[in-house]
């Protein structure tokens, strides 16, 4: 899909303003059926958890590791963030179980939804509408901002099948290795907020896609912490996130563990990133 300025533009500015986020309706009949058209903005579509789980693995099982971790590097240089994203959906859904709604001991949410405690995902038994749009705008956004649900992976590698990424480039390749580089050479009791502020000036980037970049390589498990794996390697299930009693620390699961003692999974970046494996 080439990209469209016009569609692009009504898609971020229907949730995104410069004192950030919108709330209402910001978004008129014509812009929005446009944006449509174009496939930046989506009608609500009816999903069940089983229905979300199926599509989830349909899609991954269409899409090769190579394309994704191809489509990440060359994400780097152009800041194609779309592309970016695809990486850490498919790195979730690896090895993503199918199952039905498994209820956990929580219970219902007061407006009814369940939330399944193997994959995490809030929903009714019956199907229910999902709004894909914002969704699409935290993609084309910051990279994606919610892999660890299976909605988002679902519809972030669906529309990844549609993109034609460019080849990663040998800039690509430098700036990665300039990422891993870094991760590697922090300080011990380094946390994953010092390898955001450190990657800054390697990176053409705001913090937020900082941000997600360094959970992206959280989840294909090149930042692995210790006695915890990435997804790319197993699943982990959501009653099984575990995460520091330091509530300061908002990062995802795994990366919220992340210490520079761990510094960077050299078996993972040969599998993903051979071109840059001998670091």
């Amino acid at each position: 899909m080439l990209q469209d300025k016009k569609a692009l533009q009504i898609l971020l500015d229907a949730y995104w303003s410069s004192d950030g986020w919108k709330r209402g309706d910001t978004i008129g009949p014509a812009d929005f059926e446009y944006a449509r058209q174009a496939g930046y903005m989506f009608d609500p579509v009816e999903m069940s958890h089983d229905d979300i789980v199926g599509r989830l693995l349909a899609v991954r099982n269409r899409i090769g590791i190579k394309q994704v971790a191809d489509a990440f590097l060359a994400s780097l240089s152009t800041r194609r963030l779309e592309l970016r994203s695809a990486l850490g959906s498919f790195s979730f859904s690896a090895h993503f179980p199918d199952h039905p709604l498994v209820e956990g001991s929580r219970g219902p949410m007061p407006s009814g939804p369940l939330r399944c405690r193997l994959c995490g995902l809030y929903s009714h038994p019956i199907g229910e509408q999902q709004d894909l749009n914002v969704l699409s705008f935290e993609r084309w956004k910051w990279g994606g901002v919610r892999h660890l649900n299976p909605l988002y992976g679902w519809f972030d590698l669906a529309q990844f099948e549609k993109a034609n990424p460019p080849d990663p480039t040998q800039e690509d390749y430098s700036i990665l290795a300039r990422i891993v580089e870094i991760a590697s050479g922090l300080p011990p009791k380094a946390n994953p907020n010092e390898l955001e502020k450190r990657i800054g000036k390697v990176i053409r980037s705001n913090g937020s896609e900082r941000r997600v970049l360094i959970e992206i390589l959280g989840l294909c498990g090149v930042l692995k912490p210790a006695d915890r794996c990435g997804f790319l390697d197993a699943f982990t299930s959501d009653e099984h996130r575990d995460r520091p009693p330091d509530h300061t620390n908002d990062w995802g699961y795994p990366v919220i563990w992340w210490q520079g003692v761990d510094g960077v999974n050299k078996d993972a970046v040969n599998r993903l990133f051979p071109e840059i494996g001998a670091v």
